[in-house]
């Protein structure tokens, strides 16, 4: 497997894979960049990223040696999650203690996913931008995992990051509308890292994520990246954020489809 040092982390790859490895070596470049400058956060010290080709391969190198004890004996109950998984990702992050590690899928494999969800949530691109929102959208997962956010911020932003990489919003404005489903339809988002792989509560979570976050980002950026310095449990997040923004969190959907709304 090649590698190539870039800015605080490692790139692999394939020999074969070398223009996938331009192409996501060049994403990581402006990313790491924009995560500094955009939320403050800095490089984990053992960052790791790769042109992931299968997803045993990409767990089997990215995975430390002290861990792959833990990845045998647990593997075969994770398998038909991680083919799932597989069959729908254009990347992936893992974090092992201070390991963080990044799969991204060339452009060849992403032509063979099914795009069916995304064209529901992201606006038109090609294949090569795609390849570098993911590794963007990767990125800050990499770099934030340690802050284990809530999933509405976790995935939102990442989004709202590739927003700014990409120059443009990247999300379809009518999705806007998820926000109008009924405050207990976001229940199951509550925590960190409880996500399905149900297809309607995956799109549902990801853009409300994305809208929220994206509120805070054009309203309060100060204001929310001064929260991404320090680990905080979600209920003391959310009410922190309330109380300087002057709100009840429970009527946050509403005030935000209200804001874009007002804006469209």
């Amino acid at each position: 497997m090649e590698t190539r040092s870039m800015k605080g982390l490692t790139l692999f790859f394939d020999a074969k894979e070398q223009e996938a490895a331009e192409l996501v070596g060049g994403a990581c470049d402006q990313s790491i960049e924009l995560i500094h400058r955009l939320w403050g956060l800095d490089t984990p010290a053992d960052c790791r990223v790769y042109v992931m080709t299968s997803w045993p391969s990409f767990l089997f190198h990215s995975t430390p040696w002290s861990w792959r004890i833990w990845l045998g004996v647990t593997l075969p109950l994770r398998y038909a999650r991680l083919k799932k998984l597989w069959d729908m990702a254009g990347g992936w992050t893992q974090c092992y203690g201070k390991r963080r590690t990044v799969g991204v899928k060339p452009p060849r494999l992403l032509e063979a996913v099914d795009n069916r969800f995304r064209e529901r949530i992201f606006s038109p691109r090609k294949v090569e931008e795609w390849v570098e929102h993911n590794t963007c959208h990767e990125l800050v997962h990499a770099f934030t995992v340690h802050l284990r956010l809530p999933t509405w911020l976790h995935e939102g932003l990442a989004m709202v990051t590739v927003d700014r990489l990409a120059g443009r919003p990247t999300v379809k404005a009518e999705t806007l509308k998820a926000l109008a489903r009924p405050a207990t339809a976001s229940q199951p988002e509550e925590g960190h890292g409880r996500i399905s792989l149900d297809q309607e509560g995956l799109i549902y979570l990801a853009v409300r994520g994305y809208w929220v976050t994206r509120y805070l980002a054009d309203t309060q950026p100060a204001l929310l990246a001064g929260h991404l310095e320090r680990r905080l449990p979600r209920t003391m997040l959310e009410s922190t954020l309330a109380a300087k923004l002057g709100v009840d969190w429970s009527k946050i959907d509403a005030i935000v489809l209200s804001h874009f709304e007002a804006r469209s």
